[in-house]
């Protein structure tokens, strides 16, 4: 499912960037339609992911290797699930639009409310208050569901109140015209991500393959070192804003020093709390098991992880103002190429050839950030960008 979500994310960005390219341009109905034209089409392709996926929910489990009882929990919860992904669909793009006003104040204010509902709504479910019956894993995916429903309901109000944004019929009409150009945007933007997701699936299925310890390790190290791109992840989303702002107002010059800000910022930042969580790390992955070899190894992939944040801010800061200038092409084909041809060869090598293991592995993957911040900042250097901009 998260490949599926991830590409759903990277469509309702997509869409948040023309539309802000509007709002740059003060082509207000321009960027009225386009977010109607979003909403829309984002429902559909939700709809359609339940059609498709809760026919082979009773699959799934079965082709990601999983038998007998979690085989079953996996189908039910599934089979419960999909029915929400319209819902999902929804929310990720009423946030982006949101977003893109500016507004993410409320953004996190809908979202807290989906995470206070949802926990409330799972502990009714499992314990069977209020004289409703115990429903085990139906009831985990019936929370889920709902507080889609919830979220999307809550950011709904915020758009069409807060933003006044209403739907007229003209503006499904115009966003004929529009269609092209999100479809051109959108679905190598959500290519990306894919390949990326598919390719921590690859390292994943790798890590299993060195050892129990080592799968225990990454995933006590993956969860710390996640929190040291955090900031950069929300600097690259209030860049992407800005910069397509910018590059509908046609003021290029600003937007190239507004990256480089955010790029400074993130580069630093991902730096520094990479840094604290690796002096932190004995401790940090001690308070969850005595295990000396499991700390040992996730302390050096905590280490192996200062050299990737760095790359991984650039990275993301850069690909997001690409997709945010209506380049998106580039960083799907190029950065989905290098991750396979030269990243994967690379982590192999490392971790099987020199025996590096886990560590291999992780420097792998700092590897695939490198090669592929180095291709980013070629492209925007180059000015290409500005020539596939929307308006």
């Amino acid at each position: 499912m998260p490949p599926l979500f991830t590409a759903l994310n990277a469509l309702a960005q997509s869409g948040a960037s023309i539309a802000s390219q509007f709002i740059g341009a003060n082509q207000k109905s321009h960027a009225r339609s386009t977010q109607s034209m979003v909403l829309v089409g984002s429902l559909i392709l939700g709809f359609a992911l339940s059609l498709i996926i809760w026919p082979i929910s009773g699959y799934i489990p079965k082709w990601m290797g999983l038998e007998e009882a979690p085989a079953q929990f996996a189908k039910q919860f599934l089979s419960v699930v999909a029915a929400g992904f319209a819902f999902r669909s929804a929310q990720s793009t009423l946030t982006a639009l949101i977003a893109t006003h500016g507004l993410t104040i409320w953004n996190f204010f809908g979202n807290l409310i989906t995470i206070i509902s949802n926990a409330a709504m799972n502990y009714v479910f499992l314990e069977g208050c209020f004289g409703l019956p115990k429903m085990g894993v139906y009831g985990v995916a019936l929370a889920t569901a709902l507080s889609w429903l919830i979220s999307s309901g809550i950011l709904w109000c915020v758009l069409r109140y807060k933003v006044e944004h209403q739907t007229h019929r003209r503006d499904l009409k115009r966003s004929r015209a529009i269609l092209p150009d999100w479809i051109r945007i959108g679905l190598p933007a959500a290519a990306e991500p894919i390949s990326f997701q598919l390719f921590q699936v690859f390292i994943t299925a790798m890590v299993v393959y060195v050892g129990t310890t080592a799968m225990t390790a990454r995933v006590f190290a993956g969860n710390f070192a996640a929190l040291s791109v955090i900031l950069g992840i929300g600097l690259g989303h209030g860049n992407q804003i800005l910069v397509a702002h910018l590059v509908g107002a046609h003021d290029f010059e600003k937007a190239n020093k507004r990256v480089y800000q955010t790029l400074a910022i993130g580069v630093v930042s991902g730096l520094v709390l990479s840094i604290c969580m690796a002096l932190m790390g004995e401790h940090l992955i001690g308070f969850f098991t005595d295990n000396p070899d499991v700390i040992k190894l996730g302390c050096l992939c905590l280490w192996c992880d200062v050299a990737v944040q760095p790359f991984k801010a650039v990275n993301f800061i850069v690909t997001t103002s690409l997709r945010a200038s209506g380049d998106s092409k580039f960083p799907a084909i190029v950065g989905s190429g290098m991750m396979w041809v030269l990243a994967a060869p690379t982590a192999l090598f490392l971790a099987f050839v020199l025996d590096l293991g886990l560590v291999g592995l992780w420097l792998g993957i700092a590897c695939d950030e490198f090669y592929r911040s180095i291709a980013n900042i070629w492209r925007w250097r180059s000015g290409r960008w500005k020539s596939k901009a929307v308006v």
